[in-house]
């Protein structure tokens, strides 16, 4: 039996890390969806190098690339596995490539992290764990969940017995709305042969690895699932295909240790971007919510109660555990897996602000509220943060009173009033009244 951390990864043994040294792990990544998730992830990670990017489209994988600063690109996987001294890959193609890649990159002795779901079905899931043992090589499926703070504090709870020595009930929702979008386009994840499931797979497994973590095995499940929309446009334009996947599903569950889930996860659900569990035992309840809609929806809230007739109250979460997830640190946050939602750029000039003979700034958001976010964390300016924010200086602007950035005036004023101590290169960081941490970058103009 292989020995296994607390978050799922499989432990090197002596044997498999026996020719790696204090040199720095050359990796791969394939996909470029949540791919570009790992490449943030890997660039700030001092012993990794990202060696080699692979996408199926060459313009796309060269400009990843570029902006990565990825020397090697790839269209055909089987190339970049061909690399020699290639230490490690993430995969993370759609579903129906998860197999073939890492059973031929496990067969080259290269170490597997794997997105989820794992594989098409539970064959190929099982023949990859087999082939990772076979090999002894390091091996563990994408679940970043664990690492959320809120989370972690749950179960050190569980753990200390908060809840009691028995749990009776698990309830766990993971509400999103991208399949409830009618002009979405058959895409691979709506295809059976390609996602192997739907919303199950996409978000589900999250939520049953969560459960599985926090409380144990499932013994027995009754489930149904539902496709609320059965047919979707193509994406040439040609016509209509059919779904093939469930926009939903929910089911009922004993546990090992006897206790009672109920699970429902859905894809279709309009304005929804969160998550709950509810953990009820013999002496307590524990309640986690993550709402990424809301503000401050990572690091996730706890309640908790005990004895008879107590109202859950909210749980502090220790600043061991929330260290590295504040928007104000984006570049620590890898080490608690968080994907954090930042924001796209919205950029304002301090153009008219410059004094005689000082360098012109834009100063161009990375991280603010929600309603200013618009693209995915993948952001290039969020990516330069990432890379240069512990090299670059930080001038501090909490001084400065905003009164709501939520718009081009405030923001502008607010560059006016700094424009004269800020230079090429800075990171300037203001805090509103609510307490919001906006950062922002200066760049040339």
């Amino acid at each position: 039996m292989e020995k296994r951390s607390d978050y799922g990864l499989a432990m090197p043994t002596a044997e498999m890390a026996q020719h790696l040294d204090n040199r720095k792990l050359r990796v791969g990544v394939i996909g470029g969806g949540f791919g570009r998730t790992h490449l943030t992830a890997f660039r700030v990670c001092e012993n990794v190098e990202v060696e080699a990017f692979c996408r199926r489209t060459r313009q796309s994988a060269e400009n990843t690339a570029k902006e990565f600063q990825i020397p090697r690109v790839f269209t055909d996987y089987r190339e970049l596995l061909e690399l020699k001294g290639l230490d490690a890959v993430s995969i993370a193609a759609p579903v129906y490539l998860h197999y073939p890649v890492a059973m031929e990159a496990m067969d080259r002795g290269i170490h597997v992290l794997c997105e989820k779901p794992l594989a098409l079905n539970k064959d190929e899931a099982a023949a990859m764990l087999l082939k990772a043992e076979e090999k002894k090589l390091a091996h563990m499926t994408a679940f970043n969940y664990r690492f959320v703070p809120a989370i972690r504090r749950m179960k050190e709870l569980l753990e200390e017995g908060y809840v009691g020595n028995r749990i009776y009930h698990v309830d766990g929702v993971w509400f999103a709305e991208r399949r409830a979008d009618l002009n979405a386009p058959l895409g691979w994840r709506y295809r059976r042969e390609m996602a192997g499931v739907g919303a199950l797979g996409d978000m589900g497994v999250h939520l049953i690895d969560l459960v599985r973590w926090l409380v144990g095995d499932f013994k027995k499940v009754c489930a149904h699932t539902a496709i609320f929309n059965r047919e979707r446009k193509l994406p040439d334009g040609s016509g209509k295909g059919s779904v093939t996947v469930e926009d939903s599903c929910a089911f009922v569950a004993e546990m090992e240790g006897g206790a009672q889930a109920s699970i429902h996860v859905s894809g279709a659900a309009r304005s929804s971007n969160y998550r709950g569990i509810d953990i009820f035992g013999s002496d307590g309840m524990l309640r986690l919510l993550i709402d990424r809609k809301a503000p401050g929806g990572i690091p996730g809230r706890l309640w908790g109660a005990q004895g008879s007739g107590a109202v859950p109250q909210p749980l502090p979460i220790p600043e061991r555990l929330t260290q590295g997830s504040e928007r104000s640190a984006p570049e620590r946050a890898h080490e608690v897996g968080l994907d954090l939602s930042l924001s796209g750029r919205l950029v304002v000039s301090a153009k008219e602000a410059a004094v005689p003979g000082q360098r012109q700034v834009d100063l161009q958001l990375v991280v603010g509220q929600p309603h200013l976010r618009r693209n995915r964390p993948d952001d290039f300016y969020f990516q330069v943060a990432l890379q240069q924010l512990n090299r670059r200086r930080r001038v501090p602007a909490s001084a400065i009173d905003i009164d709501g950035i939520d718009g081009r005036s405030h923001l502008f004023q607010a560059a006016l009033a700094m424009a004269i101590h800020v230079h090429v290169g800075d990171f300037v960081q203001f805090k509103e009244r609510s307490g919001v941490e906006v950062l922002f970058l200066a760049a040339e103009v």
